[in-house]
């Protein structure tokens, strides 16, 4: 979630002061929100650092600095004013890890305890008592000793309400010329992304995964529908239709990123003891209507329009014969053939579905050819197109 713009600069001005700041001058109960909140946005500091380290990595694996493996000394990392020793050190484990997890950036990271030590250093001019990193001669000399001759310096600012990530590879040469600079920002009040370090990705890419597994929009799913088809009673004929009961599996793609249209083919097994069993191939094309895009905090509404081949076998295909055997039907019957019916349908229905992980869905079906059938009525006719029966479904994704 997004922090308001004048919080996070406000905070970032508070973690930096607070080091000079009174404790006498506040109440405890003041005292406690202070340390929470210090806390709070220190952690966040911390996960955009290692948001920006992962941004830089990655340049690093599209276009590497060297053109082969090359030791580089980690010369040193500045943090803002008030995260002190303890951040430096979180953010320099993190660089090595994604150094060491991505060879390809053809940087290798030597450690180098002089850099940070307070070293003495005699030279024409006299004696220095500075920090390694501080000395570019005692530098060089460090990377010397280490077999490299490149070292790697590494500075977070804050600047209003962004984190700034400035990083640069000199030479371990006394005038430390400068061989690569990149800098780089984020804004405190924008969710850190949490990269994998094996798998590094783009800034835009991770984030529309992240996106994309929030809503559940991964471009396949595998459904698994169990459901029944009624068909309608002729008038004036006692013979009812039992119902049919179906099972369907199949693959569904999204055609839009949004997963606005929807299209996808299964097959379908029905049986009943002593009556039927039957098969079906099935496509169907879906559009949601309750929205742009499938939404996170309620159920997605879908209309879709299919076309089936439906076969039946068995004593209970006989429902779906016309009033005048044929000549096949005769000649099965005194050989004693194992009756048939095949014809198309098409359905159209809703879906109501959540997460895109269960569907509920009904829907009417038309089928042409049972139109002549003795046995079948019509539940709905709009003239154009006529629907011989309707069915539920119970829909399960994986």
């Amino acid at each position: 979630m997004k922090r308001p713009r004048l919080l996070a600069a406000w905070a970032l001005a508070f973690v930096a002061s607070t080091a000079h700041a009174n404790d006498a001058e506040l109440s405890p109960a003041q005292r406690t929100e202070m340390e929470a909140l210090r806390g709070e946005i220190a952690a966040g500091i911390q996960l955009q650092a290692y948001d920006l380290l992962d941004e830089l990595v990655h340049g690093w694996l599209q276009r590497p600095v060297f053109d082969q493996q090359t030791p580089v000394v980690l010369g040193d990392i500045g943090v803002p004013v008030g995260f002190g020793s303890g951040m430096k050190a979180l953010v320099e484990t993190h660089l090595a890890g994604l150094l060491v997890d991505n060879p390809r950036t053809n940087a290798v990271l030597v450690h180098c305890p002089r850099c940070t030590a307070v070293v003495i250093h005699s030279g024409a001019q006299g004696t220095v008592i500075s920090r390694g990193v501080d000395n570019p001669a005692a530098l060089a000399e460090a990377g010397a000793s280490l077999g490299s001759h490149h070292a790697l310096f590494v500075d977070f600012e804050a600047e209003g309400t962004a984190l700034v990530l400035r990083a640069r590879i000199t030479r371990l040469e006394p005038t430390l010329p400068i061989v690569y600079a990149k800098t780089l920002s984020t804004t405190t009040s924008a969710p850190a992304l949490l990269r994998t370090g094996e798998r590094l990705k783009s800034a835009r890419e991770a984030r529309q995964e992240f996106d994309d597994a929030l809503r559940g929009r991964s471009w396949y799913l595998v459904p698994l529908r169990m459901g029944l088809r009624a068909y309608a009673a002729a008038e004036d004929v006692p013979v009812v239709a039992q119902p049919f009961g179906w099972i369907q599996m199949g693959v569904e793609g999204a055609l839009s990123q949004a997963r606005l249209w929807t299209a996808g083919f299964a097959l379908g097994f029905s049986w009943a003891p002593e009556s039927h069993w039957g098969w079906l191939a099935q496509a169907r094309i879906s559009r949601l209507l309750s929205g742009a895009a499938t939404s996170l905090t309620r159920p997605d509404l879908y209309a879709f329009v299919g076309a089936s081949i439906i076969s039946v076998h068995g004593d209970g295909s006989s429902i779906f014969r016309n009033r005048v055997p044929s000549l096949e039907t005769l000649l099965g019957q005194v050989n004693r053939v194992e009756p048939k019916e095949t014809f198309a349908a098409f359905p159209l229905g809703l879906e109501l579905r959540v997460k895109n992980r269960i569907g509920v869905g009904v829907y009417l079906e038309s089928a042409p050819a049972l139109s002549d059938a003795d046995a079948i009525g019509t539940y709905l006719d709009l003239g154009i197109v006529a629907f011989q029966s309707y069915g539920v479904e119970v829909s399960f994704c994986f």
